[in-house]
């Protein structure tokens, strides 16, 4: 009896194993141009287990999320449930502008795009990016990582990739006060007094962790990208994948 339970643990373990490393990706490709412009790029995770079916619903509900504009109704938790939202979203607001300034809409625009940037073993990350536009000034601009256990799907969180997150932050922090004393013209004025903290996601790529900050998240009083990769031979220290 003994016997037989390792067997079937180790075949179980070999099981995991084998799914794991075949976790592959795809892509998806949605392009709908109604009364509104919806262009969707994304990975899509491939595999019969549900570290896939994980995968794939947190990159769904990124996207779910972007195109919910009418915060009135019930977020949609389908793509094409999403897209046809953002069109009655339009619709309902065109009405309302033509019989207010008796003029059309101009057309929205929704554009997500999704990439596999490192894909190793146990470990995927994922940039996903989304730029809105109802017709203001400036769209609406998100930009994200997604870091997961491809074992199991689980997203990871900064502290289940890095050992010693202050002193990583304050890392950080020297590589973004030289990026931006060499990128921008009146650096001074991009901070304010707030403490310097980490983005709210972590990239990884094969030369290294990005780091990407809007600004607004570091206390900025301007709206400016700011992105930097800091490589593995400085950031191994660091990390725990």
């Amino acid at each position: 009896m003994k016997f037989l339970r390792l067997l079937i643990l180790l075949l179980v373990f070999s099981s995991c194993k084998k799914e794991s490393a075949t976790l592959t990706f795809s892509e998806i490709n949605i392009l709908k141009e109604t009364t509104t412009t919806i262009e969707i790029n994304m990975p899509k995770a491939i595999g019969k287990g549900q570290a896939a079916e994980k995968i794939n619903t947190t990159l769904n509900t990124f996207v779910c999320n972007a195109l919910h504009i009418d915060a009135s109704i019930e977020k949609k938790e389908t793509l094409d449930e999403s897209i046809q939202d953002f069109n009655n979203a339009y619709a309902n607001f065109n009405t309302f502008i033509s019989e207010e300034l008796q003029q059309e809409l101009p057309k929205w625009e929704a554009l997500i795009d999704g990439e596999v940037i490192y894909n190793k073993v146990n470990f995927a990350c994922i940039a996903m990016n989304s730029s809105i536009n109802t017709g203001a000034a400036n769209s609406s601009l998100l930009l994200r990582f997604f870091n997961f256990d491809t074992n199991t799907g689980s997203l990871l969180t900064t502290k289940d990739l890095i050992n010693n997150v202050e002193e990583f932050t304050t890392l950080v922090e020297k590589y973004y006060n030289k990026e931006v004393n060499s990128t921008f013209t009146d650096a001074d004025n991009l901070l304010n007094d707030n403490q310097f903290q980490l983005p709210e996601t972590l990239g990884f790529s094969e030369e290294g962790v990005i780091i990407l900050y809007d600004n607004f998240s570091v206390g900025a009083f301007e709206k400016e990208i700011v992105e930097f990769t800091i490589p593995y031979q400085v950031a191994n220290t660091y990390l725990k994948i």
